[in-house]
């Protein structure tokens, strides 16, 4: 790939660069000199330096250190499921989404690796297909937890009499088929060769506008459950808690004991979760979002606001990739005690085995006791 950038002549390299970063893009995803050159080489030519959705200062080092955060984090909460043998629904789905964001950080890395290494083109199917392969596993998890618990706040005795593990593992199994099916099918022929689209209708010769509208439109609603699942649960709890207040309220008028204390405090801080559930997701999927409709829009205008384009999935990048896999065990796993106190235990636990074995205690020899004690008397 090197020797064949090298000998690419300036000539070519001026015909081959329109007025914009936008249209040089487009120029080499149109044409054939993207099979034979590698995405580092067509950014070198079109771009600057720093120019790409993965190009930013200390990349190296945020990505890095976030990844070993994240991958400590969400492998605790896999061992604290596994040591607590919590084998419910519940449970089961957070495992499901700590595995995701340990996948999420494997491919980010693998990624990074092949963008000096595979064409151009093959490039651009790779960040459609195999980069949004977490994504929508993501939001296909949390589209079951949060169904998961909108069942169990609104049907709470048809959920404990019937929905039982293996219900929730058949779930878990289909949404990552579905995820599958639907990132992969670009590489199965639903491309703009295999279907001989129009340059015009394509992503940057990658996969052509239907593809995008139908992945916009399947995330659209996923968000749209999430969120509505999630406000529905909240204005639950919230109804629940002033009819406890209120039933509180009569009590300290008659002057009785306040039975209803606990379920006021445990509804209170199950509201503020699902609230804190809300912002956490709204923030990091609606640039998202944006992004899937600003690509969409893109096809079918112009490819000159590319840059613009690439400093939001820059952003996207950032929160979907980078920081959900990091915030998720803290809004979803560790806030549940049980799963925080397994995990707290055991961490205490190494912690104190690992300090006993660097530094074991000094055992003292029985003649030097009883010579001590001689010396004593």
């Amino acid at each position: 790939m090197e020797g064949n950038f090298s000998d690419f002549n300036a000539t070519t390299i001026e015909l081959a660069h329109p007025n914009t970063t936008g249209q040089c893009f487009e120029w080499y995803a149109e044409n054939d000199v993207g099979v034979n050159f590698t995405f580092e080489a067509i950014k070198k030519i079109c771009g600057k330096s720093d120019w790409g959705p993965f190009s930013f200062p200390g990349r190296q080092a945020f990505t890095i250190t976030i990844s070993v955060i994240s991958n400590l984090l969400n492998g605790l909460t896999i061992f604290g499921i596994a040591k607590g043998q919590q084998c419910t629904p519940l449970y089961g789905l957070i495992g499901n989404l700590a595995v995701i964001d340990i996948i999420t950080n494997v491919i980010v890395h693998v990624m990074f690796a092949l963008k000096d290494s595979v064409t151009y083109r093959h490039f651009m199917l790779l960040i459609v297909t195999v980069l949004h392969f977490p994504v929508i596993l993501s939001l296909t998890g949390l589209v079951l937890l949060s169904v998961d618990r909108y069942i169990a706040v609104q049907h709470a005795i048809f959920y404990h009499n019937s929905v039982r593990c293996r219900h929730v593992l058949g779930a878990m199994a289909g949404g990552w088929v579905f995820a599958a099916l639907l990132c992969f099918s670009p590489m199965m022929g639903w491309n703009c060769n295999a279907m001989g689209t129009s340059d015009q209708l394509c992503f940057l010769g990658a996969v052509e506008s239907s593809y995008i509208l139908f992945m916009t439109v399947l995330c659209m609603a996923g968000v749209g459950v999430v969120v509505f699942t999630n406000v529905r649960v909240f204005a639950v709890l919230r109804r629940r808690l002033a009819v406890a207040a209120l039933q509180e309220q009569q009590q300290h008028e008659q002057g009785r004991v306040h039975i209803h204390r606990q379920q006021v405090v445990t509804a209170q801080r199950k509201a503020r979760s699902v609230f804190l559930i809300i912002t956490v997701f709204l923030i990091a999927w609606l640039p998202f979002l944006s992004w899937q409709l600003t690509v969409l829009v893109s096809i079918h205008n112009s490819w000159d606001g590319l840059v613009g384009i690439n400093k939001l999935f820059r952003c996207v990048f950032i929160l979907v990739i980078g920081l959900v896999p990091l915030v998720n065990p803290f809004v979803y796993a560790f806030r549940l005690p049980a799963l925080r106190r397994v995990v707290w235990d055991s961490l205490r636990n190494g912690l104190v085995s690992l300090w006993r074995h660097l530094a074991p205690p000094q055992q003292v020899h029985p003649a030097s006791i009883e010579m001590f004690v001689t010396n004593a008397t």
